[in-house]
């Protein structure tokens, strides 16, 4: 009987030495849950979100929306997305927007070399920090402001614990798109989305 109880009790004492140590033993960037923490050396990093604690590539479809061409609606479009251990849904959801539609009837809404610099989810709202680009690259007007708003924050808000997203430009809140405020969470527009 004590052959099969000193196995027992030292393999018990070394999974709970793995447990304690997994679960905020030491400080590597990571939070308790082994992912990396917002923080590492004074840089932000994206934080994975959704899907947490999958340690596997997750196979999901995500609707993202575009501007039509009369720029008055935004027209969703069904992605199916390979989403990889560490990566974000908020971050493939961007990745998808900045692609581009898939159909020649709907505009792009992510304007060229706009940089994801990091994104972060909490209390129902995604803050997305975008690079400079964003502004600097965008074709203007009011309207076209409009259609890249809306088509982000759809986009964002099918996600269940999202309900707006705030903008950040290099890591500032701007009061201002070029037209279209900027300065607080905005959230979504249903009478804009095409049903």
């Amino acid at each position: 009987m004590k052959r099969i109880l000193i196995p027992i009790a030292a393999l018990t004492i070394l999974i709970f030495i793995a447990g304690c140590s997994f679960f905020g033993g030491s400080n590597t960037g990571t939070s308790g849950n082994g992912q990396q923490s917002s923080e590492n050396n004074g840089n932000v990093i994206q934080e994975p979100n959704s899907e947490k604690g999958s340690e596997e590539d997750v196979t999901r479809t995500v609707t993202v929306y575009f501007g039509d061409f009369q720029a008055e609606k935004v027209v969703p479009e069904a992605r199916t997305v390979e989403i990889k251990a560490g990566d974000s849904i908020e971050k493939i959801i961007f990745d998808e927007l900045a692609k581009g539609p898939e159909s020649e009837a709907l505009d792009p809404v992510i304007p060229e070399g706009t940089q994801l610099l990091s994104v972060k989810t909490e209390n129902g709202i995604c803050t997305l920090n975008l690079s400079k680009e964003f502004v600097e690259n965008h074709i203007g007007g009011t309207a076209a402001e409009l259609m890249t708003i809306n088509s982000i924050v759809a986009s964002y808000t099918e996600l269940p614990e999202i309900d707006k997203v705030q903008f950040l430009i290099d890591g500032n809140v701007r009061e201002f798109f070029v037209h279209e405020a900027l300065d607080t969470p905005i959230g979504r527009n249903e009478s804009i989305i095409k049903k």
